[in-house]
C-alpha cells in the first residue's frame, strides 16, 4: 500500500492524471490555481515540462525509488526494515542489498564500502564490526565517535544530496 502524499500540503487529496501528474484539490484551492506535482518523486510539476507523461525533473527516477515504502522484510536478514533502495553515499548509484550476510555492501559503481544501515563507511553494529576492526588501531577512540548503528530513512540522504 503506497502512502503518496502531495508535496505541498502533505495531504491524500490528489488525483492522478496522464502519466506522473497528479493534482492537489486542497493546494489548488489555497494558491487559487491548479496545483499540479508528479507523485513519483514528489515534487511540483514544471511549468516548462512537455505534454509528456514525465515530469522531465532531474533524478526523478533516482528520488522516486528512494522514497518508495518498499522495505526488506526478512527477520533473518542483518538490513530487515531497510528500504529496499539506497543510493551510494559516494556516488548516489541506486544500490539494494541482497538480503544475505553482514550489513556492508560495496557500490559496484564506485567501489566504495558502507552499511546498508547506517549509510557511514563505518559503523559498529553488534555481530559485524569484528571483521571489519581488525585493520583499525584506534578501535576505541572509533567507538566514541561513530556511535551506534541505526537504520536511517532515506529522507536523510536525500536532503543530502540536494534531490
Amino acid at each position: 500500500m503506497s502512502s503518496l502524499k502531495c508535496p505541498g500540503c502533505q495531504q491524500s487529496d490528489f488525483r492522478k492524471l496522464d502519466g506522473q501528474k497528479a493534482v492537489c484539490r486542497p493546494c489548488s484551492k489555497a494558491k487559487r490555481c491548479v496545483f499540479q506535482f508528479c507523485w513519483a518523486c514528489q515534487r511540483e510539476w514544471p511549468c516548462n515540462a512537455s505534454a509528456t507523461n514525465s515530469c522531465g525533473l532531474p533524478n526523478c527516477a533516482l528520488r522516486a525509488a528512494l522514497l518508495s515504502v518498499k522495505q526488506i522484510s526478512d527477520p533473518q536478514s542483518s538490513v530487515d526494515g531497510c528500504p529496499y533502495f539506497r543510493a551510494c553515499p559516494g556516488c548516489q548509484a541506486l544500490v539494494t542489498h541482497s538480503g544475505e550476510g553482514c550489513p556492508y555492501i560495496i557500490c559496484p559503481n564506485c567501489e566504495d564500502e558502507f552499511c546498508f544501515r547506517c549509510l557511514r563507511p563505518q559503523c559498529y553494529e553488534d555481530g559485524y564490526d569484528d571483521e571489519y576492526d581488525e585493520d583499525d588501531d584506534n578501535d576505541d577512540d572509533d567507538d566514541l565517535e561513530i556511535g551506534p548503528c541505526v537504520i536511517v530513512d532515506n529522507a536523510e540522504i536525500i536532503n543530502r544530496m540536494g534531490l
